[in-house]
């Protein structure tokens, strides 16, 4: 059986040692959402050009290649492998870089991949220069879904960092409609879980 070549991507960063998570709807079902999707969007954390470098050619090793000439100052390539492509992208978002304390709140996914914390996951969505009605919907989502397991503090925290409060404080608007019996009570959960850190 061949491997996936999410796996040797993620193979290839532990090797050496580069920080690697999956994003996008790929990385929904680590928050215990789901969404088809073909796409596939990993970032690393590369501090430096010949990191890099190293990275891209011990892909190559492993079957998997670029067209590009991937510089450290972009924000991400395409790889490609045998039966499929992959997005690698070096900052989670287009509108930020990684921290330390990304860094350190990204967590397991797979027995190989890893994930962002769900707050910083968020953000990717919400922060990033071209939203649309589908990230929208999957924030939406990741709320419902795991309103009792988002650390609402470091949520804000985050949100006010890239200044997108408003734009969060408009999504959750919609829990503020009359809705039936059933959803208006984890409609006044979420909105209670917010009002604490707002």
């Amino acid at each position: 059986m061949t491997k996936t070549i999410i796996k040797i991507i993620f193979e290839v960063s532990s090797t050496l040692n580069i920080p690697a998570v999956i994003l996008g709807g790929l990385a929904l079902p680590a928050y215990n959402v789901s969404r088809s999707t073909i796409d596939i969007d990993i970032c690393i954390y590369v501090e430096t050009q010949e990191i890099l470098e190293r990275f891209i050619k011990k892909l190559k090793v492993n079957g998997i290649y670029t067209r590009h000439n991937p510089k450290i100052d972009q924000d991400l390539f395409t790889v490609f492998g045998e039966n499929n492509e992959a997005e690698i992208w070096l900052k989670p978002c287009s509108t930020f870089n990684w921290d330390k304390q990304m860094l350190e709140k990204c967590r397991t996914f797979s027995s190989y991949a890893n994930v962002l914390a769900l707050e910083d996951f968020i953000l990717t969505k919400l922060a990033r220069d071209d939203r649309s009605s589908t990230d929208i919907d999957d924030i939406m989502q990741l709320i419902i879904t795991n309103k009792n397991k988002i650390d609402w503090e470091y949520l804000s925290y985050r949100l006010r960092w890239k200044d997108v409060m408003e734009d969060f404080k408009d999504i959750l608007d919609v829990f503020k409609a009359d809705l039936d019996e059933n959803l208006r009570e984890m409609s006044k959960e979420i909105l209670d879980k917010f009002k604490y850190i707002d």
